[in-house]
This record gives structure tokens, sequence and C-alpha cells, in this order.
């Protein structure tokens, strides 16, 4: 399944969500805003970021807190990273405050994206503090100090939704 990003000022991005028939969400965050649909009929994403849903799971709220880990990953080390991610599906399900998750593969360049929705920032806090997060995150002496994938440095994203306002 694909969905797609466009970025603007909230003002615009609320504009273009009001016109659309299509489900579209608001992030609103420090970097700027962003709206985001799974829906491929959304008319208004005139030139949208395309991305390919690898892994999905839950629904995205209205209102919350949206986390997107930004993971650049090289050619040959595509395998290697969703595999990992369809190993680890449903780890994080049962965390308190959790909404969702979708690993996005981009469809161009090499930038995936790892979104979480939560019901408040504290609960995306309480996670990374967690014993779940620890063992997920864990390296081991065995392990390179950079994964086989790597791209480059990985970076976070943090947005809130209120798609009701």
């Amino acid at each position: 399944m694909a969905v797609y990003f466009t970025n603007g000022t909230t003002e615009f991005l609320r504009k273009l969500k009001a016109k659309e028939t299509a489900k579209v969400w608001v992030f609103e965050g420090a970097e700027g805003a962003l709206a985001y649909t799974e829906e491929p009929n959304a008319a208004s994403f005139t030139s949208p970021r395309t991305y390919e849903q690898v892994i999905g799971t839950g629904d995205l709220p209205d209102k919350g807190y949206i986390a997107i880990n930004n993971i650049p990953v090289t050619d040959e080390g595509k395998p290697i990273f969703e595999d990992m991610f369809k190993r680890r599906a449903g780890k994080i399900d049962q965390t308190p405050g959790f909404h969702a998750l979708r690993v996005l593969r981009p469809q161009s360049g090499n930038t995936y994206l790892v979104l979480t929705a939560w019901e408040s920032m504290q609960h995306f806090e309480d996670w990374k503090q967690s014993e779940a997060f620890q063992h997920a995150h864990k390296k081991d002496d065995k392990q390179p100090k950079k994964p086989p994938f790597s791209g480059g440095p990985a970076y976070v994203t943090t947005y809130h939704i209120d798609n009701e306002a």
C-alpha cells in the first residue's frame, strides 16, 4: 500500500485537508507541518513524497503524538532492514498509549520512515525508557557499532496531531 506526505504551513495544510474527500492527518511540529494520507485519491497532494508501507499496525488517531524515525538505508541493506522490522512486528503493540506503527519504504531516495503514533508525548517517552525498548534497541559486543544496513545517521522528528481542530 502506498502512503503520501506533503509539507507546508499548518494553515495551508488544514485548508488542503478541508478540501479533501480522502482521510488526511495534519502533523504539527518544530520542524514544520506535514500532511499524511494512506489513500491514493488525495488530489490536493500535487507533489507528494510517496512511500510503500512495509509494516502497518494499529490505527492512526485524530489526536495524539507522532514520532518519525528517519533512517537512511543502503540499497543492499534494504532487505536486512525490512526483515529486522518484520521479525519485531507486534512487540510494540501492547505498550500503554501506543496507537500505530508504520514502516515506510521510500519510492525515491534511501531514507525509510518508522512512524509511531502515541496517545501523548509522555507515553512515547515512557516507552523509550521501557525494558521492551531497551531490548529492541540493545547492542552487544558482537554487533558492529554501525548497523549493516546503515546509509548514514538516523534522526527523529516529532509532531502533534489534533485533526479535530
